[in-house]
């Protein structure tokens, strides 16, 4: 029969250990990249909750509303209601401004998604928030929220000068999807 010789046995088991050690640094690093894409993905979606539920809404509404009035605060002189409204969309915006710092949503998604509202939003927010700075003497109060806001203007390839339903006219959806994958 066969003679094996331990030394071909020996040189073929350190080839298999090879193989197998980058088939695993493989496998490794296509699932942290998968990771990181299914943790981005997830981000998204709760940004886009957080923009997307009805009390986030009507507090940004009501600043909006009442923007001479928030412009103006430099005194206790604003109703509770407005003040609380100021602070939950300072606070919801001050956690996007830093999820976007670590990199944990993209800067450009954020941009996308509702880089019109920050900016809007901090120019109206703006004093109050300084107001509230100075009268606790905390220069750190909703320093993200102004962070994203400033980083938003700093970037002009991330401005939205044009709006998607021109600027993507030409837009098609991924090659192999069709209607028919929803069908039964």
């Amino acid at each position: 029969m066969f003679e094996v010789d331990l030394q071909r046995v020996a040189n073929f088991a350190e080839i298999f250990g090879a193989l197998l050690v980058i088939i695993g640094v493989i496998f490794a690093l296509v699932e942290v990249r998968r990771h990181r894409q299914q943790r981005r993905e997830t981000a998204a979606m709760e940004i886009m909750r957080a923009f997307q539920n009805p009390e986030f809404t009507r507090t940004l509404r009501l600043i909006m509303d009442f923007e001479h009035e928030c412009r103006n605060c430099r005194d206790d002189s604003i109703s509770p209601e407005l003040q609380g409204a100021a602070m939950q969309v300072s606070t919801t915006l001050e956690s996007i401004g830093f999820m976007v710092y670590q990199r944990i949503v993209p800067f450009g998604l954020v941009q996308q998604l509702m880089g019109g509202t920050i900016q809007a939003s901090w120019r109206v927010l703006r004093p109050h928030t300084e107001w509230l700075r100075e009268k606790l003497c905390r220069p750190s109060i909703h320093e993200w929220f102004q962070w994203l806001s400033e980083r938003l203007s700093e970037f002009p390839e991330y401005r939205d000068e044009e709006g998607a339903y021109s600027k993507y006219l030409t837009w098609k959806p991924e090659r192999g999807i069709s209607s028919r994958q929803n069908d039964p």
